[in-house]
């Protein structure tokens, strides 16, 4: 089951790597740091800015699962001019202070964020360097 698991994060971030632009419509799996597209006029962009992570690893018992919580950012021009905006998400044991679910109105247009899975998993005695983590996230524009 890992294998496959494994194999299907491997496709997605070759896709990943083909596309310019979030579907608004579909999940997509983006990079740390990486910068996407989510809407051509105004333009709107979206960076996989900061990730933290305490989950559980595996091969441990923990009392906690744990969470990795991603910080998002978003540009885009409004009347007023450029504006950015930071947004924090979670995945796993998360308080409601951060969801893996945001309803966001940005740039006169209202979107709703889905954190679906941050990878690597954690192992014990492995190090995860930050450049190595991915997120898939959904995207809707509402």
């Amino acid at each position: 089951m890992k294998k496959i698991y494994y194999l299907l994060l491997v496709c997605f971030s070759f896709t990943a790597c083909q596309k310019s632009s979030v579907d608004k419509k579909e999940e997509d799996v983006i990079r740390y740091k990486e910068t996407v597209q989510i809407r051509d006029v105004p333009r709107v962009t979206l960076t996989f800015f900061e990730v933290e992570d305490s989950r559980c690893p595996e091969g441990v018992r923990c009392i906690w699962a744990g969470e990795a919580s991603v910080d998002l950012a978003l540009e885009g021009v409004s009347t007023e001019g450029k504006i950015t905006r930071h947004v924090k998400m979670c995945f796993g044991t998360c308080s409601s202070f951060q969801p893996d679910t945001l309803d966001q109105e940005f740039a006169g247009e209202h979107y709703q964020f889905i954190l679906k899975s941050v990878t690597p998993s954690l192992k014990a005695d492995v190090q995860v360097k930050k450049p190595d983590y991915t997120i898939a996230l959904s995207i809707k524009k509402k």
